[in-house]
């Protein structure tokens, strides 16, 4: 099951279950089974709108307008959207239970209810996003609190040329490019349950469990081809286009909070200084993915290590040892 879908299931199997909640105590007194039954008439069918656009629309190619946008217009638009979702559901609900609410005022506790849900619900998308998604329940429920290890891989891509660009265009025209490369390196890399890391210049690193290196070398592959499909577009906008080259390693790191006025969950250890220095090697090599022999080792797909030519052994810029590493066939 790809990773949009497995949201969209979790989000409608979590609303409608709420919804199915607040219908049975809003009936208790009456026929909890009707208010169940109430509940998951109108969650079902709100939180499936609802999931398809945030999988399909927000998230999709469709979405990247709303994305790019500044942080209040795109709550914004996504706000209205749910608010008509779940106003087409209540008024679903109610013709299908026409004796619901006679006085009236069941269907504004209906309303404030859905409100109320919708505003934590996308308060919490909204703010997820801006840390990191997945981050902000990472630092709810305190798992990096103390630092602990993890076996991950991290990728670093890094775009070609960009101290040449930046002087062609300007810094101003530059970072336009660099931002609107960044929101089309993301889909693929979220579509290989790429976390993205942190940006740091015109560099994105990415990170996934040790046991995700199938996804790891795809998602490294698909985004620099995704980049490279779009350089006619950024051509006939910017003049130049966004190439990226990225470097491939995994290891054990250390995983911990830190942080006061402004708290982030960071990794330190061999295996991302490795990653950056990889990337580095390609530029030197001319190549668009040099991937380490550790996270060869962890693949799965053979069809993927064939897309892989062993460079043998390499000397790496800190490291004692040479590194074995492929150069992948983007």
């Amino acid at each position: 099951m790809s990773v949009r879908l497995r949201v969209l299931a979790l989000l409608v199997a979590l609303a409608t279950l709420l919804s199915a909640l607040y219908g049975a105590l809003m009936s208790w007194a009456d026929d909890p089974l009707d208010g169940v039954a109430r509940g998951v008439t109108a969650g079902l069918p709100i939180s499936l709108a609802i999931g398809l656009f945030e999988a399909y629309v927000v998230d999709g190619p469709a979405g990247r307008r709303m994305r790019a946008a500044p942080f209040m217009v795109a709550a914004g638009s996504r706000f209205a959207v749910w608010c008509v979702a779940i106003l087409a559901g209540l008024v679903f609900m109610r013709s299908a239970f026409p004796d619901v609410g006679e006085a009236g005022h069941g269907y504004a506790a209906d309303i404030l209810f859905s409100f109320a849900l919708i505003a934590v619900a996308l308060s919490y998308l909204s703010i997820d996003r801006l840390l990191g998604n997945g981050n902000l329940w990472r630092l709810l429920i305190g798992r990096y609190h103390r630092p602990r290890a993890e076996a991950r891989i991290f990728l670093f891509l890094d775009m070609e040329g960009s101290t040449a660009a930046a002087e062609k265009l300007g810094a101003p025209r530059f970072l336009e490019l660099l931002a609107g490369a960044v929101l089309d390196a993301t889909p693929p890399i979220r579509a290989a349950r790429g976390e993205i890391y942190r940006y740091v210049g015109d560099e994105i690193v990415v990170t996934w469990p040790i046991a995700r290196a199938d996804d790891a070398v795809k998602g490294a592959i698909a985004t620099i081809a995704a980049l490279d499909a779009l350089a006619p577009d950024y051509t006939a906008r910017f003049g130049v286009a966004p190439r990226f080259r990225g470097g491939l390693h995994g290891g054990t790191v250390a995983v911990g909070e830190i942080g006061d006025v402004r708290r982030e969950i960071v990794y330190l250890g061999d295996a991302v200084n490795v990653a950056k220095r990889l990337e580095t090697e390609a530029g030197t090599r001319r190549a668009r993915l040099l991937v380490s022999g550790d996270v060869v080792a962890s693949l799965r797909d053979a069809g993927l290590r064939a897309r892989l030519t062993d460079l043998g052994d390499i000397p790496i810029i800190g490291r004692a040892a040479p590194l074995r590493t492929y150069v992948a066939n983007t």
